[in-house]
């Protein structure tokens, strides 16, 4: 972060300064007092499950240059003092944000959202200093540590944004004003708060609530929602494997764990593009990020180039070798159906020695679709032939009903209540050389899973 004076953040919060009179300016924005270095400022977030103002004294004692608060402190250290602690902290994104006059990319989608944006950041990177979100700081709280961590040495910005509700990204877009928005989809994820696609696409939407005539809409033209999209006061490029899309891949090549191979179609020119890891969902997700490098005058080669330097991140597609010689797939950070589809989609292309298995956990925030989501996963990876279906959770029972429908006569099918039940067991689900995908909702903490097929465990 550039150094923040006093009287900015004090200006952009619109907040009454308490004992700040020593204090000149930041150096950094931490929420969480156990992170912060010396000269943060320390945002004190009320939470539910917890609040920031309990920890304004230590902060301070482990190096806090000034408190961000919305309660009155009995405690003599400097602090701000704003109506609402998460409002100041946007404001004050949104103020730091207006001091770097680059580009700002935009993405979002019900699933694929974090690998579009690690591509298309990847691609970026061949010719500009990118700052793109880490982790899962996608939210109202992560996305504004996200930008404080601008600097003048940057070029260009890429910005994941997260929502469960209506309302939610238009915020995050508030602060960041993107030029240029990416949708990847728009599934069932978050369906239990939002009741319906049509709602989650209007949340999708919101991405581009701040769009002016020179703004660029990039999206998923394969996408049935997304396709209803109409022409609208900006620009849309689509992208997709259909007819009638700008940014068509065909002559698909699917080449296992070594990736995928196919052409692309842009503007009358076809060009050879290779992504180094498997599933189809990942051809889209790189059509995006060669839609970016196309729109950001980024040759064909430094495209090529940005895909193959990809790395997923963590919990993302993670292929690994594990005990007994197997392959582990480790696509545990979250899931919905659509996310679960196209990861068994990814293991059905894989060549293997072994057989083809798949641990599955619970996907949370379905709702009313909960047990009709379960079943269809179950019923696609039995379509797909999957060898071995393993679910874990209070819906692991749907998933094992969906794969009977359709259970080939040698199709193995087993639930269980909890993942040290799957651990426990592991022997009777995994064979020496058999490809083993893992995936579930965060809640699930399925990463207990992955690390007891991990080699020499």
């Amino acid at each position: 972060m550039e150094r923040l004076g006093i009287d900015e953040i004090i200006h952009a919060c619109r907040a009454v300064p308490f004992n700040c009179e020593k204090i000149s300016g930041i150096t950094g924005v931490a929420t969480d007092s156990r992170k912060l270095n010396k000269g943060d400022l320390f945002a004190a977030i009320k939470g539910e499950r917890f609040d920031g103002h309990q920890f304004a004294e230590a902060a301070v004692a482990s190096g806090a240059a000034v408190v961000l608060s919305q309660e009155k402190l009995d405690a003599d250290i400097p602090y701000i003092l704003v109506e609402d602690t998460i409002k100041a902290l946007h404001s004050l994104a949104k103020y730091y944000k207006s001091k770097f006059d680059i580009p700002f990319i935009a993405v979002t989608g019900s699933s694929g959202k974090t690998t579009t944006k690690d591509m298309t950041a990847s691609v970026l990177a061949e010719k500009y200093k990118v700052l793109k979100t880490e982790g899962n700081f996608n939210n109202a709280i992560g996305l504004p540590l996200t930008l404080f961590n601008l600097e003048h040495k940057h070029e260009i910005c890429v910005v994941e944004m997260g929502m469960n509700s209506l309302g939610e990204i238009e915020t995050l877009a508030d602060i960041v004003r993107p030029e240029t928005g990416i949708i990847s989809n728009v599934g069932t994820a978050h369906i239990e708060k939002l009741k319906s696609r049509d709602n989650i696409l209007k949340a999708k939407m919101e991405i581009f609530t701040y769009f002016d005539r020179n703004g660029t809409a990039i999206l998923n033209g394969d996408n049935d929602m997304l396709s209803k999209v109409a022409d609208k006061q900006y620009k849309i490029l689509r992208f997709g494997l259909n007819e009638g899309n700008d940014c068509r891949a065909v002559n698909i090549v699917e080449k296992g764990e070594e990736g995928i191979e196919f052409d692309v179609l842009y503007q009358g020119q076809k060009e050879a593009y290779h992504v180094p890891i498997p599933g189809i969902h990942n051809v889209y997700n790189a059509l995006s990020a060669i839609c970016i490098g196309k729109l950001y005058n980024i040759s064909s080669s430094q495209i090529q180039s940005g895909l193959l330097n990809f790395k997923p991140s963590k919990m993302r597609m993670e292929i690994f070798t594990g005990r007994h010689d197997t392959k582990i797939i480790n696509d545990v950070y979250n899931a919905n159906p659509d996310s679960m589809m196209a990861a068994i989609s990814a293991l059905a292309s894989m060549e293997t020695q072994g057989r083809r298995v798949c641990i599955f956990g619970d996907m949370f925030e379905l709702g009313e679709y909960s047990k009709e989501g379960h079943e269809s996963v179950g019923a696609f990876a039995a379509e797909k032939e999957i060898d071995v279906i393993a679910a874990v959770g209070k819906m692991a029972d749907y998933v094992i009903k969906g794969a009977a429908r359709i259970k080939k006569e040698d199709m193995k099918l087993i639930s269980y209540s909890s993942n040290q039940e799957v651990i426990d067991n592991m022997e009777n689900i995994v064979q020496s050389q058999d490809i083993i995908l893992i995936k579930g909702s965060r809640g699930m903490n399925m990463e207990n899973i992955v690390e007891s097929l991990r080699e020499g465990r």
